[in-house]
């Protein structure tokens, strides 16, 4: 099992990724609005953490990422969803598209899959 993380900054992909993963069997998607503190003018100051982290959360004027997690458990599907991903957002090589990588996963407690299992 793997989990695929994407940190995507337009939500118009977001939604088009969400909608061709259901084609191809990912159902289980979190999405998380989240700020990366490189995007904002107080990473690298001088100027005390907790002061930074209560401005950065507490602005109303900051542009929020979409961070998408999703548990896969066929490896045919996770290079699917990736696929999918590139194809949908373009390359993740360029500035202003996001980040994505996996993570693999031993264990899972709860999960429920509407993947096939491979072969069938």
């Amino acid at each position: 099992m793997h989990l695929l993380v994407i940190i995507l900054d337009k939500a118009s992909d977001m939604e088009r990724v969400i909608e061709k993963w259901r084609e191809i069997g990912v159902t289980g998607v979190t999405v998380l609005p989240s700020l990366g503190v490189g995007s904002t003018t107080l990473y690298g100051t001088d100027a005390p953490i907790i002061a930074n982290l209560r401005r950065i959360f507490e602005s109303d004027s900051r542009t929020y990422n979409h961070t998408m997690l999703s548990v896969i458990k066929m490896e045919q599907t996770l290079k699917e969803a990736i696929k999918v991903a590139e194809e949908t957002c373009g390359d993740f090589m360029k500035p202003n598209v996001g980040i994505m990588f996996t993570v693999k996963i031993d264990n899972v407690i709860g999960f429920k899959s509407a993947e096939k299992p491979d072969g069938g």
